[in-house]
C-alpha cells in the first residue's frame, strides 16, 4: 500500500512519486513530441536528475503521446490528450522529494496550462531497514 506521510517520515521511503494532472494546455504543445521530450529533459536537469537515454516517445493515431524519459533515478512519463488540453505525468525518484517537486514545477511551467493538480506520494516504506 502506498502511504502520504509527512515531511518528516519520507527519509523512510524508497521513492517519491509526483502525479501530476496539467489542464488547459494548448493542443500544438500536447501534440508535438520534440517539445515534450524537451520539456522532460529540462525538467530532469532542473531538478539535477539524469537522463539514460533520450525520450523515448510513442505517437498515436491523429493525435496524442506517451513520452517515457528513463533517469538514473528512475523515470518520467507524461501521457498527453490534446483535444482536451490535458496532460497526465508521473515523476518517480529515489531522489529528494524536493528534486522531484522541482521537476514537476518546470513541467507545469513549460506546459503553460491553466490549472495543474498534483499529488506527492513516498513509496517503499522499510521500516526495518536502516538508511
Amino acid at each position: 500500500m502506498h502511504k502520504v506521510a509527512p515531511q518528516a517520515a519520507t527519509e523512510h521511503a524508497v521513492l517519491t512519486h509526483v502525479m501530476l494532472d496539467v489542464y488547459g494546455v494548448d493542443f500544438d504543445t500536447l501534440n508535438d513530441p520534440d517539445r515534450i521530450g524537451e520539456i522532460l529533459t529540462g525538467a530532469a536537469a532542473t531538478a539535477s536528475m539524469h537522463p539514460l537515454a533520450e525520450p523515448a516517445t510513442y505517437r498515436y493515431p491523429g493525435q496524442g503521446l506517451t513520452v517515457f524519459l528513463p533517469i538514473r533515478e528512475s523515470h518520467f512519463a507524461i501521457h498527453t490528450y490534446p483535444e482536451h488540453g490535458y496532460a497526465s505525468i508521473d515523476i518517480v525518484s529515489c531522489a529528494l522529494a524536493e528534486r522531484a517537486q522541482r521537476a514537476a514545477d518546470y513541467v507545469v511551467d513549460r506546459l503553460g496550462g491553466d490549472r495543474a493538480e498534483s499529488d506527492l506520494v513516498f513509496r517503499g516504506f522499510l521500516e526495518d531497514r536502516e538508511f
